[in-house]
């Protein structure tokens, strides 16, 4: 190859691979973690040291559609209403998510606004977005103050608790002192009810103000139904300025305290270095969480035991009683019974559970015991809720064998169509009720990690595979015995559309035929593949790179190069000479997974070769008469003939064959009309004919006319294939002329 023919190919080969952004993952929803119904007031006297001087931060968080938390995603906040600014001193900032999702900003209020009665609250609003996706509203209030000459004033806002002798009165509520009393994990029918209100003012009630409840203690806890965009366990004042607390009392039994802060946040930063702080705190409310209602029967230990028939298992079965939240629960009577019954007796068959809700019995096998039996005890009010303990009879195993199920294959993420079965055999033949351990490696998932031997001996388990490809064994145990099976796991194939097949040269959309060079854009093409693997040997292209075959019609495709860049996965293929125009059924072949579909073949798609001179300049690749490329530095001349690289114009004489270059001193000419055109109009062409060097390429010459203006020219070809009404056309590719 000489070195004119080296270049070429090298524009050609960097036409074929087509840059596309890389995948990240989408931002879809933007939710409220902390900072929203903050209420400050910076003239103010301190109420028992919590009225906070200045807003805490605001805390979003960003997901995907499956809830993932997305991080590096751009967060935009805006002020939308209020007398403030942002922590960048402006009234917009944009803020990226941390790795847990989280972005957050400050809001900065105009300081030490004195208030009246007319005036006597300001609320802002401030918005956190994504990018095409949804928003969240903060509400952030400041209250005003009448000052006095120490500088400190009464306040014009006011917060009251509502109990039942308030006014009005909330008979649903507490008054601090009392005491809620709930099952662990229950809603309670207490409500905690506050209205948040300006006295002697025009703007008599305060809105978006939050309410939350706060536990003294790890544990036991209490919270708020989260209303919605509130931070999480709170809720926000109405248009009436109240605000409405349902409890939820948390998992955990035991006595603690709780209180109800409103106009704060449970975790500040700013002012208290992360102690809950607000601007109206009630004294503490007791909390007492007692275990509910059975929920649930654990096993504890003495699962999985086994003894020789005539012989007592070696421990105790031991199950527990628990609550739905998982708290023991005592004084719950419990029933034991076996499966089949006549293969073990109990010590003890009913009980009640103790303090730490346990119940217990001891099992000895009968003589007549084999394989698994089942031991299950139930709650004696409600026989659904129960658990089950297995014990094993020993058996003397002579052998495991397999019966079935090996050397299958399967696609990525789709089941094994046959069960993998085994035989275990003992000294009296067949060994029935025995369970059988079961264990993969490679990248496929069990059914069960053990199944139990039925009567003819035989144990079962089904195989899906996993979502990558490769091999898989399975080993069946029992005992010192194995049995391992082999499968593979391949590929799925492409994800493939009509409108997955381009030009190969400018990449026009569905533009491809018969002996024309077309690239296939579909994900699952090159999944294992990074970058570029192409043909770098000599003589014909192979059929076969990347582990990739493709087909039209059932004819091998010659395959130039296989590329992932960026997450685009793509196949550039000669289509072969023989497919007839028209419908054509294409299948593309990666490591075993296929995927068919049928594809509109043209009689000609003339297609340009472009090369990149920068970010934003592509011109066709033309070779001056000195050899020379058209480039923004070595523009073409008027009135010199120019050669142009192109693929897909169609029909020649004498045919070529797929993969073939034209016999040495023949010149193939084209069949149909050939139209080359610039500035709108024609030119004239001195020669077209099919690259002696490069397969699947072709060329035409042509003058530049010399009226031609300096600057870039518009230039494209097309091809009136013989016999046909319909000409097809390249993309329309700029070169400079001088």
């Amino acid at each position: 190859m000489n070195k004119f023919q080296y270049f070429l190919a090298a524009a050609v080969l960097a036409a074929f691979v087509a840059a596309s952004p890389a995948s990240a993952q989408t931002p879809a929803n933007i939710t409220v973690v902390s900072g929203n119904g903050q209420l400050i007031c910076q003239l103010c006297p301190l109420q028992a040291g919590t009225t906070p001087f200045n807003f805490d931060r605001m805390f979003v968080k960003v997901t995907d559609a499956n809830g993932n938390a997305v991080p590096g995603a751009t967060v935009n906040w805006t002020v939308t209403s209020g007398s403030g600014f942002l922590g960048n001193s402006t009234q917009t900032d944009q803020v990226v998510t941390d790795s847990n999702g989280i972005a957050s900003e400050s809001y900065i209020p105009f300081s030490q606004i004195t208030g009246s009665i007319t005036n006597p609250f300001i609320q802002s609003t401030i918005v956190a977005t994504i990018a095409n996706g949804p928003a969240v509203t903060f509400y952030e209030t400041q209250a005003f103050a009448n000052v006095a000459n120490n500088g400190n004033g009464a306040q014009l806002v006011q917060v009251q608790l509502l109990t039942p002798s308030s006014f009005p009165p909330c008979t649903t509520c507490l008054t601090p002192g009392d005491t809620v009393t709930g099952n662990a994990g229950s809603t309670s029918t207490v409500q905690f009810k506050v209205q948040v209100y300006a006295q002697n003012s025009t703007q008599p009630v305060v809105p978006n103000v939050s309410l939350r409840l706060i536990s003294n203690q790890a544990s036991p806890s209490i919270s708020c139904a989260t209303a919605a965009g509130a931070d999480p366990g709170s809720v926000l004042t109405d248009s009436t300025g109240t605000a409405v607390c349902t409890a939820i009392i948390g998992p955990t039994t035991g006595f603690g305290t709780f209180y109800a802060l409103a106009g704060g946040v449970a975790s500040a930063g700013f002012n208290q270095g992360g102690a809950p702080q607000g601007y109206f705190q009630t004294g503490n409310y007791n909390l007492n969480v007692l275990p509910g209602a059975p929920g649930s029967l654990q096993v504890v230990s003495g699962n999985n035991l086994s003894a020789s028939p005539g012989q007592p298992v070696p421990g105790s079965l031991v199950a527990a009683v628990l609550d739905a939240a998982g708290n023991p629960l005592a004084g719950q009577q419990v029933v034991w019974t076996v499966s089949p019954s006549s293969s073990a007796t109990l010590s003890a068959t009913t009980m009640t559970s103790d303090s730490n809700g346990h119940v217990q019995t001891n099992a000895t096998l009968t003589n007549s015991a084999s394989g698994q039996i089942s031991v299950k005890v139930a709650l004696a009010s409600n026989a659904n809720i129960s658990t089950a303990f297995t014990i094993t009879a020993n058996v003397l195993i002579t052998g495991l064998q397999i019966v079935s199920g090996n050397n299958q294959t399967a696609l990525i993420n789709a089941a094994f169509q046959s069960p993998l079965v085994v035989q275990l055999n003992s000294a009296n033949g067949p060994a029935s009720g025995i369970p059988v351990n079961f264990a993969v490696t490679g990248p496929a998932m069990l059914s069960a990690g053990t199944a139990t031997t039925d009567s003819a001996g035989h144990a079962s388990v089904q195989v899906v595979a996993g979502a990558t490809t490769g091999p898989v064994t399975v080993t069946a145990s029992s005992g010192t015995f194995s049995a391992t099976f082999s499968l593979s796991v391949i590929p799925n194939g492409p994800s493939l559309t009509t409108n997955s097949f381009f030009n190969g040269a400018d990449f026009q959309s569905g533009a491809i035929s018969p002996c024309g060079i077309a690239t296939i854009i579909a994900p699952g093409i090159a999944a294992a593949i990074q970058g570029t693997v192409a043909y770098d040997g000599v003589g014909a292209l192979p059929y076969t790179l990347g582990g990739v075959q493709v087909t039209f019609s059932g004819a091998q495709a010659p395959i130039y190069n296989v590329a992932n860049v960026n997450g685009q996965q793509q196949v550039t293929v000669q289509v072969p000479c023989s497919v007839i125009p028209g419908n054509v059924p294409v299948v593309v072949n990666v490591g075993g997974g296929t995927a068919t579909v049928t594809v509109p073949v043209r009689p000609a798609s003339p297609g340009l070769f472009l090369t990149q001179f920068n970010s934003t300049t592509q011109i066709p690749v033309l070779v001056r008469p000195d050899g020379s490329f058209v480039s923004p530095t070595n523009p073409a001349h008027r009135g010199e003939t120019l050669v142009a690289y192109l693929t897909g114009m169609g029909a020649n004489t004498p045919a070529l064959a797929t993969n073939a270059l034209p016999a040495q001193g023949s010149s193939p000419t084209f069949q149909g009309t050939i139209i080359i055109g610039m500035n709108g109009g024609g030119v004239p062409m001195v020669a077209a004919t099919v690259s002696p060097d490069l397969v699947g390429v072709e060329t035409v010459s042509f003058i530049v006319p010399t009226t031609t203006p300096s600057g870039n020219s518009t230039f494209s070809v097309g091809v009136l294939p013989s016999g046909s009404s319909t000409a097809y056309y390249s993309t329309l590719g700029l070169f400079p002329v001088q």
